[in-house]
């Protein structure tokens, strides 16, 4: 199979893994902890927005896909951590959130309403975006780390695993403009890469909410 045909057929796994994370969630809906409720709801705000970046696609652009999953991821993550993984306010990591939200917002009203052709789209809202989890991510590893106890590093591994996922995602969407434009073919191998992690990413959440599902009985 060439690799653009594989690399959409990859693509077409991602709403299927997503329902199936709602659908666990659900099923185990009453047995999960706080943060695997969250999992369930990220599921199903991202389905949301993948079905409607498809629907977009079958009519022509939807690059302003993107910006829109950007700015709620970027809300959602940013609540969930400041919610049920660390433990002080942290101001400045706050501020740095608030600011990377405005600038999406931006970019949001500026494809909207200033700049919207296909050749000049080179968001970095995604970027921003990523930067943020990390932060976030290696935010909750220094409160750990300064803890001291073992008993307090829960969601220590879920916080590894969102940590690579946003690395390696940041690193594909640096060149953005560059993968969309690009006509050789290489873009397929980024965007295959890109594909790959993401639904490792969603198959680990979904362990992770059958677990403990499974295991809070």
């Amino acid at each position: 199979m060439p690799l653009k045909e594989f690399t959409f057929f990859l693509a077409k796994l991602s709403p299927l893994l997503l329902a199936i994370g709602i659908i666990t969630g659900l099923f185990l809906y009453k047995k999960l902890n706080a943060v695997h409720k969250s999992i369930v709801y990220y599921f199903a705000i991202m389905l949301c927005v993948d079905l409607y970046s498809r629907y977009l696609a079958m009519y022509g652009n939807n690059q302003i896909v993107l910006l829109i999953y950007s700015l709620v991821e970027l809300i959602g993550v940013t609540y969930f951590y400041n919610k049920f993984l660390l433990v002080k306010k942290h101001i400045i990591t706050l501020i740095i959130s608030l600011v990377a939200i405005t600038y999406i917002g931006w970019e949001l009203f500026s494809y909207l309403f200033l700049d919207s052709d296909v050749k000049n789209f080179q968001p970095y809202a995604k970027v921003a975006d990523n930067f943020v989890v990390i932060l976030l991510a290696l935010t909750f590893l220094y409160e750990k780390m300064n803890s001291y106890k073992e008993s307090k590093w829960d969601n220590f591994r879920l916080n590894i695993v969102v940590l690579v996922y946003f690395t390696l995602n940041t690193l594909i969407f640096l060149p953005f403009n560059f993968l969309v434009n690009e006509g050789s073919g290489i873009k397929f191998y980024f965007w295959g890469f890109n594909i790959v992690i993401t639904l490792l990413f969603y198959v680990y959440l979904i362990n992770e909410i059958w677990k403990n599902g499974r295991i809070r009985k």
